[in-house]
């Protein structure tokens, strides 16, 4: 019967998709809980022969039903259902924050969320964690608009978060594990120093977190700990200014000669020349990790 009714109106007929006008459609139910939405643009007559083969449904909770669908997907790898459901979407970006949202809260989120953009879907998936679903066609060039997302978050509810926006992923058979992998990563190493998080801070932030690991951790970290804290920060301004003197010593109001003596004094007791990439990489890796450990 699907079939027929399917090529009788053609484009005007979906079968348990999702579409992103819903209440453009008539909604009916077959004998084996199959969606069918006819197009309202259908005579009145031939509405009435429909209701009588199907179950006609008055409403349909589309939102509901999308979220209950990529939890299924995502959390519990039930990729049969990519057979069963339609969906028009190729690719799928994860972003990630953290809350503690309750039921009321949740819906207000997820119309502050919606009006950026109303494709994306909002899932909650525990008490603290939750993710968008972004199926739109971005460039490389989108942090602005996720940094507007996040301080909106941030004023609106009071909370502070930040997000962790994934590189896009095809959504096939191996969606699932691409998700849980991120989702874990983010658990694990997510910098709440950071508004917006991409796979580029996240290992940085991994490196910096695992640092400890290595055998000569110590030895290097306490002659930076024995420091005096002026020379750290000269460190930290030169490099967060992309090696430049002038910039890094503007940045800390301090005169360009007694900044780079201070920058000289910390290669000389360190031995590790900042001017230098390999070098500059660990000292900041080190850094950050002694910054983190002092603020826990």
């Amino acid at each position: 019967m699907l079939l027929q009714i399917k090529e009788l109106y053609k484009e005007k007929c979906i079968i348990d998709e999702m579409p992103d006008y819903p209440n453009d459609y008539y909604w009916f139910k077959d004998e084996g809980n199959h969606l069918i939405g006819i197009k309202k643009n259908v005579p009145t007559s031939e509405k009435k022969l429909l209701s009588l083969l199907f179950d006609e449904i008055v409403s349909v909770d589309f939102d509901q039903q999308k979220r209950l669908f990529w939890l299924e997907l995502l959390l519990y790898g039930k990729t049969k259902l990519l057979e069963t459901m339609v969906h028009p979407y190729d690719e799928v970006r994860f972003i990630f924050f953290h809350h503690n949202f309750d039921s009321d809260t949740k819906i207000e989120f997820d119309q502050l969320i919606k009006s950026f953009n109303q494709k994306f879907i909002v899932l909650f998936i525990d008490r603290e964690y939750g993710v968008i679903l972004d199926f739109t066609k971005r460039n490389e060039y989108d942090v602005e608009e996720f940094e507007e997302i996040a301080k909106a978050i941030n004023e609106d509810f009071y909370y502070y978060t930040n997000l962790y926006k994934t590189v896009d992923y095809s959504i096939d058979d191996q969606i699932s594990e691409a998700f849980l992998k991120e989702f874990n990563l983010y658990q694990k190493y997510r910098n709440r120093q950071v508004l917006i998080m991409e796979q580029q801070e996240l290992l940085l932030q991994y490196m910096i977190l695992t640092i400890n690991d290595y055998d000569g951790f110590n030895q290097l970290a306490q002659k930076i700990e024995r420091l005096s804290y002026d020379l750290v920060e000269v460190v930290k301004s030169y490099l967060d200014n992309n090696f430049n003197l002038s910039m890094g010593a503007k940045a800390l109001y301090m005169h360009r000669n007694t900044f780079m003596n201070k920058l000289e004094r910390f290669i000389q007791v360190t031995g590790l020349n900042v001017k230098e990439f390999k070098h500059a990489i660990v000292a900041y890796i080190l850094i950050k990790n002694l910054e983190l450990k002092s603020n826990m």
